[in-house]
């Protein structure tokens, strides 16, 4: 039965819990009229032609029919490092694999074990696996349900997001539509070191980041206060601020510091995020870390 099958995604998509602070509202990341198409589009020569630049692609694949729409866009590696560029395309064949839907055994991260330089082909087999699930699940809703069934919707992109001479950064951006009271969105990213494709974690930071967690967190909920935010959290303690479970993302700003739905705060707080200016950021970074930045 559709309900027994999917009782994760009716546990994270139906649960809407509404914060004290003024909320933040998801929506899709973009809307396509196309039918069924898939598009590779190879970026304009005056954005590639910079000496020691990351080369690529635009790859894409497109659906739309009566279960629902179904997007994923990348902006695949195509020349330059070899040892980056193979970290990059490791990276998207990794995070084109994670999925809300379904039972954890299912999960399908890093699945892909063709050629990683056919970016088409990758796309292509995540698509499959993605719009097969989907439609299934609508399929099975279907069969249990009277009246108008709602359409579902997956659009995923994998986007080149800055770039200096020392690094390169990616983001990933997801919203994923079951049917239920909302959508679920998840907006991450990976920052490579250009050298040797090293990917940047949370250990190049080695000073205390609670401070810098709380003034942001306190910027982005519009609050002054400690117990101002702490009505914005859904932490037992707000004096003990975890880091995001996912990584910090080198942008041209800052470092750009993101909690996603419900990490820290419910699903009406939208995504607490924030950016730590380089000039703040460089005394907590060990040296690995300072001599990334710009």
């Amino acid at each position: 039965m559709y309900k027994r099958a999917f009782q994760q995604i009716v546990f994270v998509l139906l649960t809407a819990v509404v914060c004290g602070c003024h909320q933040k509202t998801q929506t899709p990341l973009s809307s396509s009229s196309q039918e069924d198409s898939t598009t590779v589009k190879e970026m304009e020569k005056g954005e590639v032609q910079k000496e020691g630049k990351l080369t690529f692609k635009q790859v894409e694949q497109v659906k739309k029919d009566n279960s629902g729409e179904y997007k994923i866009v990348v902006d695949f590696p195509t020349d330059g490092n070899p040892i980056l560029v193979n970290a990059i395309r490791e990276y998207i064949s990794e995070s084109l694999g994670t999925s809300y839907a379904g039972e954890l055994e299912n999960n399908k991260q890093g699945s892909y074990d063709g050629d990683l330089s056919d970016g088409q082909k990758m796309v292509d087999y995540y698509f499959r696996l993605k719009y097969k699930e989907f439609k299934s699940a609508h399929d099975m809703m279907a069969e249990d349900m009277t009246g108008d069934i709602p359409t579902f919707a997956s659009e995923t992109e994998i986007r080149h997001l800055y770039e200096t001479d020392k690094f390169v950064s990616y983001e990933f951006k997801k919203y994923e539509d079951m049917g239920g009271a909302h959508g679920g969105t998840a907006i991450t990213g990976m920052t490579f070191r250009k050298n040797d494709g090293r990917r940047i974690e949370w250990d190049m930071f080695t000073g205390s980041m609670q401070d810098v967690m709380k003034k942001g967190l306190k910027k982005y909920f519009e609050v002054n206060t400690d117990e101002e935010l702490d009505n914005c959290l859904s932490l037992e303690h707000t004096y003990l601020l975890p880091l995001p479970v996912n990584p910090p993302v080198f942008i041209k700003e800052g470092v750009s510091i993101t909690y996603q739905q419900y990490e820290i705060a419910p699903y009406a707080a939208g995504l607490p995020s924030f950016i730590l200016p380089y000039s703040e950021a460089k005394s907590l970074m060990n040296t690995t870390g300072k001599n990334l930045l710009p």
